[in-house]
């Protein structure tokens, strides 16, 4: 049952048209460019930030440097602190106020019972009272 010698199939290529490959070239290109123009926008606003920060940064380092100086200043005008007395120490004990002490524990006073169990009157049979077994 053989028809015959046997062909090679045919290959017929059917991938995108060549308008398609420029149309996604010319797709992925705008990508490009908009990817670039968003970089260089975050990275102009980076730098201002960075530059502000740095501003602000050296205007603080101003600040406390001449506090620093004040303060120097101040000091040395002052003088050493064995000749103020400024944190002079005493020895001197004072009463303490609202202080709590404890007292001895006193037993609490119980009242009587009134209730009476009256055991004479009961039989001695199983089940009443203990049951032993001897």
């Amino acid at each position: 049952m053989c028809f015959g010698a046997p062909a090679a199939p045919e290959i017929v290529y059917s991938g995108p048209s060549q308008e398609d490959i420029d149309r996604n070239a010319a797709s992925l290109a705008t990508y490009e460019q908009q990817v670039a123009q968003q970089q260089a926008d975050f990275s102009a606003q980076l730098q201002q930030q960075i530059t502000a920060a740095e501003e602000e940064t050296a205007r603080i380092q101003a600040r406390y440097d001449e506090e620093l100086a004040a303060a120097a200043a101040e000091a040395d005008a002052a003088g050493t602190m064995e000749n103020n007395n400024v944190y002079a120490v005493t020895a001197a004990q004072t009463p303490v106020t609202g202080a709590e002490t404890t007292t001895a524990i006193r037993k609490k006073k119980k009242p009587n019972s009134s209730l009476k169990i009256a055991i004479g009157g009961t039989q001695n049979q199983a089940g009443s009272g203990l049951n032993i077994g001897v």
